[in-house]
């Protein structure tokens, strides 16, 4: 096991870094300063390895550098603003890191590295758990359905010939506080697997290895935060006795699941005015008969094509991903679980442009004027999670993104842009979320800016 300090100044990417290396077995302290990181050096703390952002908000990552370096602690470099090979040469060359990674990375990647320079053995995926797939939904809760709680299926099972009902949550073991990363270190509970029922062998899965508290967060920002460190696992959302689970692979939004009733497949579909309450009721039946999910069956029955299957599925993810966007209360936690069965439809969602669409969708206009105050100032962040290429944004949006900034207030932008006041402000908070503007605190200095000409 390695000591590791990760200083990294995006919160939700230094915690997932920090939650991996946790789930290797090491202990990691991450902070978000420079400031911070040479407090942590001091005399009676030793760490076997660093990670270090170059941009941080405070100092240059290069004085934290060569801060570790005169305390003899082997560092890895990372950086979305400084890339190619010159920032890399400098950064091990001049600077002393053991390698340098670009944003976005693959984080097994950046952990490898970081094992390598701290010493210890590398751990394989297999040694840490089983892979599993998304039949896991139903591993992690018992057989007999409960009056109170609805039960948890994935989002291409519904109406099978049984209804598992919600995990029970035996107690977590004892952790030290101080050694859990922040947002995580404000977490309310860590969720664990129920126990294996008797009558049935099942595989011994891994613990939810830690939670947070969404006060302290937002369903958004999580996405980016995989997406950044390119991560394969599921992310846990609870508010309440709801309970979601999402899954990415390479950062991506592969599935999703729900335990209410309303969010299933088939129901999903009948709200959609995709299928008639006779042909649920059919397709539920061959389903029970035949022990398909209800999608399958669906498929069979020629209830649905698969190219409508597909687009179903799309948008039940979506639905189920933007109810939780305005939880502002609630749990999170995480697992390095990944879904293996090649049956089930894949999906590849991008989270930029889920947040802009799902803003978009769901905020009203009081919510927005709530969350975008006319004073507000935002400006480009140097080191967002996503390339503007990759956004899909029109010609207004766009347009509405290059007048942001930091010069102008947000009762600037709604003047100066041809979008609605709705359409402009979800355009504004959509981007805020992604991490592709942030508000600017200070007055501008418009002497020193480039204002677009306006």
């Amino acid at each position: 096991m390695a000591r590791l300090l990760i200083v990294e100044d995006n919160q939700e990417l230094a915690s997932l870094i920090a939650t991996v290396a946790q789930t290797r077995g090491h202990e990691a302290l991450t902070v978000f300063t420079g400031e911070s990181a040479l407090e942590a050096l001091g005399p009676t703390t030793r760490f076997d390895a660093a990670l270090v952002d170059l941009l941080l908000p405070d100092i240059r990552g290069s004085e934290v550098l060569g801060a570790l370096r005169a305390h003899a602690i082997p560092a890895i470099a990372v950086s979305g603003v400084y890339k190619g090979d010159r920032f890399a040469q400098e950064a091990i060359k001049v600077h002393g890191a053991c390698a340098f990674f670009e944003k976005p990375f693959e984080l097994d990647a950046v952990l490898d590295a970081l094992e390598e320079a701290a010493g210890v053995p590398p751990v394989t995926h297999g040694e840490l758990l089983d892979e599993v797939d998304l039949l896991v939904l139903e591993e992690l809760v018992q057989e007999t359905p409960s009056q109170e709680e609805p039960a948890l299926e994935s989002v291409d099972a519904a109406a099978g010939s049984s209804e598992p009902s919600e995990p029970s949550e035996p107690s977590e073991p004892a952790l030290p506080e101080e050694a859990l990363p922040l947002p995580f270190a404000q977490r309310g509970a860590v969720w664990t697997e129920a126990a294996p029922a008797p009558a049935r062998q099942r595989r011994q899965l891994p613990e939810w290895s830690l939670g947070g508290d969404l006060a302290h967060t937002s369903v958004p920002r999580l996405l980016n935060a995989y997406y950044e460190a390119r991560h394969h696992g599921e992310l846990k959302l609870r508010q309440g006795t709801v309970l979601k689970v999402v899954y990415f692979e390479a950062g991506r939004v592969v599935y999703a699941a729900s335990n209410l009733a309303p969010e299933r497949f088939g129901r999903f579909c009948l709200r959609k005015g995709a299928l008639t309450e006779a042909q649920l009721a059919e397709a539920a039946g061959y389903a029970r008969e035949h022990s398909l999910r209800t999608g399958d069956a669906l498929l069979k029955r020629g209830l649905l094509s698969p190219k409508q299957r597909r687009q179903l599925l799309e948008e039940q993810v979506k639905d189920i991903l933007w109810s939780t966007f305005a939880w502002t209360e609630g749990g999170y936690g995480f697992s390095p679980m990944r879904p293996q069965r090649a049956d089930l439809v894949p999906l590849s969602l991008f989270p930029g442009d889920l947040i802009l669409e799902g803003v978009a969708r769901t905020q009203t206009l009081v919510a927005l004027r709530q969350r975008m105050a006319p004073g507000r100032r935002l400006f480009p962040a140097a080191d967002p999670p996503y390339g503007l290429h990759e956004l899909k944004l029109d010609g207004p949006q766009a347009m509405l993104l290059a007048f942001a900034d930091g010069t102008k207030t947000v009762e600037d932008l709604l003047a100066l842009t041809d979008l609605s006041e709705r359409e402009a402000l979800a355009t504004l908070r959509g981007l805020e979320l992604s991490g592709v503007l942030e508000e600017r605190q200070e007055t501008p200095n418009r002497r020193q800016r480039i204002s677009f000409g306006l």
